[in-house]
């Protein structure tokens, strides 16, 4: 007679139970250890990203010295080249010839730096040795007419695409600005004090739409706003000596590809530029509508300015709806029309009597002012937003001080009262809403 399997006892089984659950519990702790001991990847990539803060000391002697000793090597070099010119120490070629060797020996030592791991002190040889390849150029085609003006100007655009290129190849941001001085200088240092509008601008724009494609590929928006600063001296200074009505066209043309190239910035930046300087790129966008808005006044009469206005208005409330910087395009837009509108009432007026528009025009415009702030403050209400409710603010504090400064010295008694009576009554609702703090704004409510 076969015997079936032993009978399991349940005090066995409840020890084996009480032994599992014993080894559950060691290996959760163990585990629990490890987990504790071991940083996880997050937090060693955060430790790795992190750098400790640098001293005052350390600033002083890293960066500020090694600035002031590039541009006292390069004064120094100039001014020895100076000597060297009056003294006659060496021919005209022997002396460009020099200071391009020097310049190009400069460069090519800076690299054994760059591989010892010594990159700032690699890219101020660098900037020193462009410094000299520029300045020997210059003084090739100025002072010994060894080479010709487009020569010259080739010789530096090769110099800078150089940099520009090992920047590019070494992510390096500060070599890029070095290319970019030197790509602004040149136009600079091959200026013959005649107009040539058409070279000069084409140049800037290339300049520009290089500058731009670092800023996109490698985020670097510093680039972008020494690029437009450096674009608007150009222009004005060259609007200062040169411009004449009959360069009108030509001068209209590169005025809209500026802004058409400059308004593309926040579009074609990276996310991680816009994260790290998130400040700079907002100042390019106002900085290029002033810009804008200045070029139209010089350009243009009364009327057709009003009209360039609104048409700008119109451009920037179609960026603002493809959700980049859609607040600062919107605040742009609001400021376009708040100027177009105020050239149009100045278009009305312009061909009355200076008794007849005195004040009425007065009259309109602080009219105007009211409407238009107490239109951006109730959109700023209604759209939630705290920027356009500080807008509308500001226009009213303009109203405000018109009225008081302007308004109360120039119109006559009846016209004081109106102006008044309707400020008064426009800041009493606007104070109202506020003391009914519909949105929580008591309560430190941040909103864009």
């Amino acid at each position: 007679m076969e015997s079936g399997p032993p009978e399991v006892q349940p005090e066995d089984l409840r020890q084996e139970i009480a032994d599992l659950r014993e080894r559950v519990a060691r290996l959760e702790a163990a585990l629990r250890q490890n987990a504790a001991q071991a940083p996880t990847p997050a937090i060693e990539v955060r430790r790795a990203q992190e750098k400790p803060e640098e001293s005052l000391e350390s600033r002083l002697g890293s960066r500020v010295f090694n600035r002031v000793g590039i541009v006292a090597v390069l004064i120094g070099v100039a001014w020895f080249l100076k000597i060297a010119f009056d003294d006659r120490w060496l021919g005209s070629v022997g002396k460009v010839s020099a200071g391009i060797v020097a310049g190009l020996g400069l460069m090519a030592w800076s690299e054994r730096f760059h591989k010892h791991g010594y990159d700032a002190f690699s890219y101020s040889l660098k900037a020193v040795g462009a410094g000299l390849l520029y300045l020997s150029l210059w003084a090739a085609w100025s002072l010994f007419h060894l080479v010709s003006l487009p020569a010259a100007g080739l010789a530096m655009v090769v110099v800078t695409t150089g940099i520009g290129l090992l920047a590019w190849t070494r992510d390096s941001e500060l070599l890029a600005f070095y290319s970019a001085v030197g790509g602004y200088m040149t136009p600079l240092l091959l200026s013959n004090r005649q107009n040539h509008e058409g070279a000069l601008f084409s140049y800037l724009l290339l300049l520009d739409a290089a500058a731009l494609a670092l800023v996109a590929v490698r985020g670097w928006p510093r680039l972008a706003l020494g690029a437009f600063v450096a674009s608007v001296i150009y222009g004005v200074g060259w609007a200062a000596f040169f411009y004449t009505e009959s360069q009108f066209g030509v001068t209209l043309l590169f005025a809209t590809l500026f802004l058409l190239l400059f308004a593309a910035v926040p579009f074609r930046a990276s996310r991680a530029s816009q994260s790290a300087l998130s400040g700079i790129l907002p100042a390019i966008v106002l900085l290029n509508a002033i810009f804008a808005l200045a070029s139209s006044i010089f350009l243009f009469g009364i009327w057709p300015r009003a009209g360039v206005a609104l048409l700008l208005a119109a451009f920037y409330f179609a960026l603002a709806g493809s959700r980049r910087l859609t607040g600062v395009h919107v605040l742009t837009a609001n400021g376009f029309v708040l100027a177009g509108v105020t050239f149009a009432i100045q278009g009305v007026f312009a061909g009355s009597t200076a008794a007849d528009r005195g004040v009425s025009e007065q009259v309109s415009y602080s009219a105007w002012f009211m409407i238009f702030g107490a239109l951006v403050l109730a959109a700023g209400f209604w759209r939630r937003s705290a920027a356009l409710r500080w807008q509308g603010l500001i226009v009213l504090c303009v109203s405000i001080a018109k009225v008081f400064l302007v308004d109360m010295r120039t119109l006559s008694q009846g016209y004081r009262v109106l102006s008044f009576l309707g400020l008064g009554a426009l800041l009493l609702a606007v104070s109202f809403v506020y003391q009914k703090d519909w949105l929580s704004l008591r309560g430190g409510e941040h909103l864009p």
